[in-house]
């Protein structure tokens, strides 16, 4: 039993499928165990919180491993008493298991080595990642690419919430959206109400997300900023880059810089991953997602992502310059206005 929904009817309403409401009822007062992607993310963590909130006490949040410092600095107190999911699942065998924020297997480690689909350990997914070629699938599934954030999905879902669980979605879908960048109408239509429940005004919220960027963070930008090679064709740029860490704020800083696309690729004995960012404006005429599972195949892996944020990573790190050539070669020969050549 799968839930999808067509690109128009997720531009059009916030609402959530039916399906997936039934799904969440059924779960209520039960033992329920919500996870979610290696280094959960603030989006991640926050969907998980206000989404066992609203399930009850018995439903418990178990990350794979750890969280990411954003969440941590916000949520750990929330999160300090979580199972990892390896325990919850040998405490509560028979609990059905929520999937929130993420498909791709690779960083999915408590199902690398389990199957999915309707035999598998996952009953609910709820994620706004297009499915790739290695993706954990669950017996019932809400997938909406174009939703800014999964906080904005839950949000959808568990309706009226109180202030703590208001907050919560707030900075998930500020965070994941770059702060409504990379949003919709249904985006700013679900923040009035949340911030309406939030009992706290939006200065306050935006006060306590806002946190200097780490000296190495900094350092890496500036450096990627540095290290940048782009190609201006047919109107547009796009900048490439490899750097020691911190990809996505280089690919991130590239963008704002005024590049249209960017590809951003590290490397270590382990694999390459890159991240790849699109400038809002391109992402209904280019599908992003669909490149970086094009490139991920170089590096030997996969890809995916969101309209404007997207990723690739795969064992193949001697690979990656090769990954990055192709990820600007399809982005310019796809994207309106790439194929005509005016510039370098």
């Amino acid at each position: 039993m799968v839930e999808k929904k067509s690109k128009t009817a997720a531009r059009k309403t916030s609402v959530a499928p039916g399906k997936i409401k039934e799904a969440l009822r059924s779960l209520n007062g039960k033992p329920a165990i919500i996870t979610f992607h290696s280094l959960g993310d603030l989006d991640a963590c926050a969907g998980a919180l206000a989404l066992a909130r609203f399930l009850g006490k018995e439903a418990m949040v178990a990350p794979p491993d750890r969280t990411n410092s954003e969440s941590r600095r916000l949520l750990g107190a929330q999160l300090l008493d979580a199972l990892s999911f390896e325990q919850a699942r040998k405490r509560f065998p028979s609990a059905p298991v929520v999937l929130l924020d993420a498909n791709d297997r690779s960083i999915l480690p408590q199902f690398s080595k389990e199957g999915g689909g309707e035999d598998g350990p996952v009953f609910l997914l709820i994620d706004h990642h297009a499915p790739g070629a290695d993706s954990v699938r669950a017996q019932i599934e809400w997938i909406d690419p174009q939703a800014s954030s999964v906080c904005e999905m839950v949000g959808a879902l568990v309706g009226p919430a109180g202030p703590e669980s208001a907050r919560w979605l707030i900075w998930g879908i500020l965070s994941d959206s770059a702060q409504l960048v990379r949003a919709d109408t249904r985006t700013f239509s679900m923040m009035a109400d949340l911030l309406a429940k939030a009992d706290m005004s939006y200065e306050e919220i935006l006060h306590a997300l806002e946190h200097p960027a780490s000296p190495q963070a900094r350092a890496a930008v500036l450096e990627g900023l540095r290290q940048a090679v782009w190609l201006h064709k047919g109107g547009l740029v796009v900048a490439t880059a490899v750097v020691s860490s911190h990809e996505s704020h280089v690919a991130d800083a590239l963008v704002r810089a005024g590049a249209d696309a960017a590809f951003v690729g590290t490397q270590d004995g382990k694999g390459a991953r890159i991240s790849a960012r699109l400038r809002p404006a391109l992402s209904s005429r280019l599908d992003l997602p669909k490149i970086m599972r094009e490139t991920g195949r170089i590096v030997g892996g996969d890809g995916g992502g969101h309209p404007c944020a997207a990723g690739a990573s795969g064992p193949r790190w001697d690979k990656l310059e090769s990954a990055l050539f192709l990820a600007q070669r399809l982005f310019l020969e796809r994207a309106p206005g790439g194929s005509n050549e005016n510039g370098l």
